[in-house]
């Protein structure tokens, strides 16, 4: 591991400019990141070396060409042409390198095995014994559907909360652990919703925090519960993720102090916790149609 930010390494090893990159899990060391990788120019030679490292990486091109060559561990390995669709596991204590002699675009999913572990704790399964795949590459519909949500959050720098970022990495786990760990069924608090006492609490603490960026984490422990079980609870009690419960909230306050008519719509985007005016009226325009300062005016007339 490198005390460096994530973007910086890949930028190094890469040869790219910096990724925009999310990171989430953010109350653990053991980090999940999601990085969109870029160069519009073949760069000759190879990415540098990789520090041997309990971790692994999954790369879902987002067009083609993709990369050119690969050696694991010193040796050359074939490395099948990719399409659209597919996605590559890399096993990161292997020390992978990629040959770097055509322009590439991929979405990289990172996850070291203490968030592997840590997350298998949390569902109540059996620890995960690193991810395997049997040839290399091929077709996964499911990391390519999560590649593409996170490319459309990765183009818009800052407007990205905790709460999206955790719910993409339970997704992300969920996924890879059925279909590169072959790990079974998740056991322990698989049904059941929130308790209506822990529902309360959790919602006024969303409430009492909007202007600030929760984890799940923090929201789980209002409840007693893992992040896991209390992701899971939310959404089969409120049919929503916490994540768009939480902004429909923001939505909700940043119209009840548009209506007051003397707040900046600044002032209104900070405190209710849009990453800026912005993001506020992007988010805004989505849910309602039109923009905060025309939604202001049709009220003042």
């Amino acid at each position: 591991m490198t005390s460096e930010p994530i973007e910086v390494v890949l930028a190094k090893r890469f040869r790219i400019e910096r990724p925009p990159t999310i990171l989430a899990h953010r109350c653990s060391p053991a980090q999940i990141g999601f990085s969109r990788m870029r160069s519009t120019s073949a760069a000759l030679g190879r990415s540098l070396t990789v520090p041997c490292e309990a971790a692994f990486s999954f790369h879902v091109p987002m067009s083609v060409p993709f990369f050119s060559d690969l050696w694991v561990g010193g040796k050359r390995r074939a490395l099948p042409a990719a399409a659209l669709g597919d996605a590559f596991l890399f096993d990161l204590s292997d020390n992978p390198v990629v040959g770097l002699a055509t322009s590439f675009d991929s979405l990289r999913f990172y996850v070291t095995q203490q968030a592997l572990n840590e997350l298998a704790q949390d569902h109540g399964i059996r620890p995960i014994a690193g991810l395997y795949k049997r040839g290399f590459g091929g077709a996964d519909p499911v990391l390519f559907g999560l590649a593409q949500t996170l490319g459309t959050a990765l183009a818009q720098p800052g407007s990205t909360t905790a709460l999206f970022a955790d719910c993409l990495a339970l997704a992300f786990f969920a996924h890879v652990v059925h279909a590169y760990a072959s790990a079974p069924t998740f056991g322990r608090e698989t049904r059941g919703g929130l308790a209506p006492w822990q529902l309360r609490r959790a919602t006024e603490f969303i409430d009492s925090n909007l202007s600030e960026d929760p984890t799940i984490a923090d929201l789980a422990k209002e409840c007693g519960l893992s992040s896991t079980h209390f992701a899971r609870a939310f959404k089969q009690t409120t049919h929503m993720t916490p994540h768009r419960w939480v902004t429909r909230r923001r939505l909700e306050r940043a119209k009840e102090l548009i209506s007051e008519g003397s707040i900046e719509l600044a002032q209104i985007a900070q405190a209710c916790g849009f990453a800026d005016q912005s993001h506020f009226t992007r988010i805004f325009s989505g849910g309602e149609g039109t923009s905060p300062g025309r939604w202001r005016r049709q009220r003042l007339i």
